[in-house]
């Protein structure tokens, strides 16, 4: 399992126009695959608490809300999730960093098989269209908490 971790320099780009991006990307390459095993409704879900820890000894996340896609069988998770929670801690504090993005990319199917290209390439197409700065801020290594 490949996991990233990255902060989005999104200064004032509206919240709607960052999720019709993130969902166009999902949408684009779900069609150029075209595999049936990636599902058809390819949205992200806003959710709200509780939304637990990061390992077991953190404070629990205060947000409103965040963002999820996942789907199986298709190979991605995405979460995006704000910088600040709601009762005003930063989760990272590099000046600018107004949304998260975790996400992890199974690598479940035989190399070759088009479905295994999802992950990588939605995340591609995000990071192609989204107008801000992404500021890796953790690659984590395999069984590693986040941070």
């Amino acid at each position: 399992m490949l996991a990233y971790e990255y902060g989005l320099k999104t200064g004032d780009l509206p919240e709607k126009e960052m999720i019709k991006i993130f969902e166009r990307a999902l949408s684009k390459i779900a069609g150029e695959i075209n595999d049936s095993r990636i599902p058809k409704k390819r949205k992200m879900k806003k959710r709200t608490g509780p939304f637990g820890c990061s390992t077991p000894d953190a404070k629990p996340s205060e947000y409103d809300y965040i963002y999820l896609y996942s789907h199986r069988p298709s190979n991605l998770f995405l979460e995006l999730y704000p910088n600040r929670e709601k009762n005003g801690r930063v989760k990272f504090s590099e000046e600018g960093i107004i949304w998260n993005l975790y996400f992890y990319i199974l690598q479940d199917y035989p190399e070759g098989e088009q479905i295994q290209e999802f992950g990588n390439r939605v995340i591609e197409e995000l990071f192609q269209t989204l107008p801000c700065e992404k500021v890796l801020i953790k690659k984590y290594a395999p069984d590693e908490n986040r941070l």
